[in-house]
Formats: C-alpha cells, structure tokens, sequence
C-alpha cells in the first residue's frame, strides 16, 4: 500500500477525530445527546488491545469508508486507521492501488513505528446510516519500518458520522514530514 498516501487520509482523519473528541458539551448545542458506540478489539501478534474511542464516515471524493480508533498504551499513543473503498457491507481484499487496508501508528516511550498493511482483508458487516453503526472484522499482516511483519485480527464497531466532502492530502504531507524526521 502507498504508505504516505493512507497516512495522508490517516492525518486528516485524525484532524477531524481531535475536532470530534474535543467539542465542548453547551446546553445550548441543538444536537441531542448519543451514546457514541466504539469498539476496535485488537489481535496484535500475540497482544490483545481494545480501543474503545472511534470515529468513521465515508468520505464522498475519494469513495472510501474510514474507522478509526485512538489509545493511550504503556506511555504510547496508538493510532488504529481502516479504510475501504465504498460505503457498503462485504468482504474487501487490502489493496495498495484502492489505498485500502489497515495502519497502525505508534508513538510515544517506544519511539515512532509505523506499521503499514503487508496483506490481508476487510469485511464489513454493517453499514448503518448515520448516526448507526459500521462494523466489521479484518485478519491480515502489517510491515513495519524495517519490514518485519506482525500477524493481525480484530473486530469493531463505531458510530458513523456525517459524509465528508474529502479526507484532504495537503496537510497530511506536513505530519508526515515530522513522522519521518523524528524517526
């Protein structure tokens, strides 16, 4: 997979998650109150790691579903991104052409590892409205930095939000630039 493009979707998707997780909570805000649902529970080589804050939507441009999930780990911040082309149910095949797959971002007390998808697929098995539920299970294997690979699993679950318009790419460069030189 073009490692720099899905961290470009990532960055941004990232963007609109810190803005999503942020909003203040005024009484005169004219959304009502959700229970937010967000699960990803994560095989990670022999590791077993549940993130339980998500965000995902279907960006209109670019045609492509995105989940993804944020947590704090053993002084690490991990960063959990899904994409998938289309906004329907079924099984997809991780493609590097589509910049579809998974990608785990760690940073942190462990330094920066990037673990891009090496192979593997995607099915979703619920695509609700939004405001309803995408959900699915992925098995594969990622790569990291130096090309070792890492066995993966898992299943989740997360709250779709509003469509956006585009994940964007300009900004993304300039995250992706820091990546590469705190490495």
């Amino acid at each position: 997979m073009n490692k720099s493009k899905l961290l470009n979707y990532s960055f941004v998707i990232f963007l609109a998650a810190l803005s999503f997780f942020s909003c203040s909570k005024k009484s005169d805000n004219p959304v009502g109150p959700t229970t937010p649902t967000a699960e990803l529970k994560l095989t990670f080589g022999t590791q077993q790691i549940t993130f339980t804050q998500g965000i995902g939507g279907y960006a209109i441009q670019e045609n492509l579903t995105y989940a993804q999930f944020t947590k704090a780990e053993a002084g690490d911040t991990l960063l959990f991104f899904l994409v998938t082309s289309g906004k329907q149910t079924g099984n997809q095949a991780w493609n590097p052409n589509q910049d579809t797959g998974v990608l785990l971002l760690q940073y942190g007390n462990s330094g920066t590892i990037i673990y891009s998808p090496a192979q593997g697929s995607t099915n979703l098995t619920a695509y609700g409205n939004v405001g309803g539920a995408i959900t699915g299970t992925f098995t594969g294997s990622l790569e990291d930095n130096n090309q070792s690979q890492v066995n993966i699993s898992g299943n989740f679950s997360v709250q779709r939000s509003a469509d956006i318009n585009t994940i964007g790419k300009s900004i993304s460069f300039d995250f992706l630039d820091l990546i590469q030189k705190s490495e």
